[in-house]
């Protein structure tokens, strides 16, 4: 049994796809009674706060929603256009399902990051940035003759967040 391939059905899913991302954030969302809220107001424990990082760890998580998040939605909502924009080459069904789903994958990450307290993510989340910077972006330029000088920015975007998560420790 096949479904129609029609854009009509196309949308349906791309919208219960978003709409069962969303519903998930808050199903993923900690209890407030469980999340301990750090307020001290001299900003020379700031630095003691953050564990000695000179940028916080809230702040590296949100740079990373933002940043991958909007790589995240490019390869959910428009892949197509996301994959020509940075290569020669045409999109086959088989990559067009995978780039969904990496999408999906990364919006996933990003509401995890959001959800969840930066102690407990910021280190995973630093070491993903790192390997998702060598095995995607910097793996394809070089070695999939990428077009340039455009894919110079998710090179340097991945890296720049891998690099506030460096000044956050």
């Amino acid at each position: 049994i096949t479904a129609p391939n029609t854009r009509a059905a196309q949308s349906a899913m791309r919208a219960v796809l978003l709409s069962a991302l969303f519903a998930s954030v808050a199903a993923f969302a900690p209890p407030t009674a469980l999340v301990p809220r750090v307020v001290d107001a001299p900003l020379t424990k700031a630095l003691v706060l953050r564990g000695g990082g000179v940028i916080s760890k809230e702040t590296f998580a949100t740079t990373l929603v933002v940043s991958n998040g909007l790589f995240g939605l490019q390869f959910l909502l428009i892949p197509k256009f996301f994959i020509s924009q940075f290569f020669e080459k045409e999109l086959d069904a088989f990559h067009l399902f995978f780039a969904r789903f990496i999408g999906v994958l990364i919006l996933g990450q990003c509401a995890l990051l959001k959800v969840c307290p930066s102690e407990t993510t910021f280190l995973p989340a630093l070491i993903t940035q790192i390997a998702v910077g060598i095995m995607g972006p910097l793996k394809a330029h070089l070695t999939l003759d990428p077009k340039m000088p455009i894919h110079l920015f998710p090179v340097i975007t991945v890296f720049a967040c891998a690099g506030l998560g460096l000044l956050a420790f």
